[in-house]
């Protein structure tokens, strides 16, 4: 049996506007910060109650992120690697930005090493090619949103 039988039997794409992927909820790798990883660490103690890192948190979870969601593919009934959620995503380069790192390598480095970055990574792994085809395939509604949240937190006193 061919490829072209087993996927492709009249010669046809059988969902050629690529609607039929886009229904259902977006499949997505979230954080799970109470989850115990290998190295036995509970990722929500590892920065106080008061760290910028969950006001940052907290505010990006009151932001309407529907652009970020619409492109991505990977959808429940569809098979393929789940997206990483996109709220995680943004919090990042928002906490980034804020720490002076404008760099996706350094972002990647951050997220092994340093503690508020894991935490907000909530035991999802990232990489710099992940980080920077974000920050590049968002830039318009990334860099609006990084300059809004980012001011409204420095008006605020943050």
């Amino acid at each position: 049996m061919s490829q072209r039988d087993l996927f492709d039997q009249d010669g046809e794409t059988s969902n050629p506007a690529g609607t039929e992927r886009r229904r259902g909820k977006p499949r997505l790798r979230t954080v799970l910060r109470e989850q115990l990883g290998l190295e036995v660490v509970d990722l929500d103690t590892l920065i106080p109650e008061d760290h910028p890192a969950r006001t940052l948190w907290a505010a990006v979870e009151q932001l309407d992120l529907t652009l970020f969601y619409e492109p991505i593919e990977a959808r429940e009934g569809v098979a393929g690697r789940s997206a990483t959620d996109p709220k995680m995503l943004v919090c990042l380069w928002l906490y980034a930005t804020a720490d002076g790192v404008a760099s996706a390598r350094e972002l990647d480095e951050l997220c092994v090493r340093h503690a508020a970055y894991k935490w907000i990574c909530g035991g999802v792994s990232v990489n710099h090619n992940l980080l920077a085809r974000f920050r590049v395939g968002h830039e318009r509604a990334l860099d609006e949103l990084l300059t809004e949240v980012l001011g409204k937190l420095m008006a605020a006193g943050w």
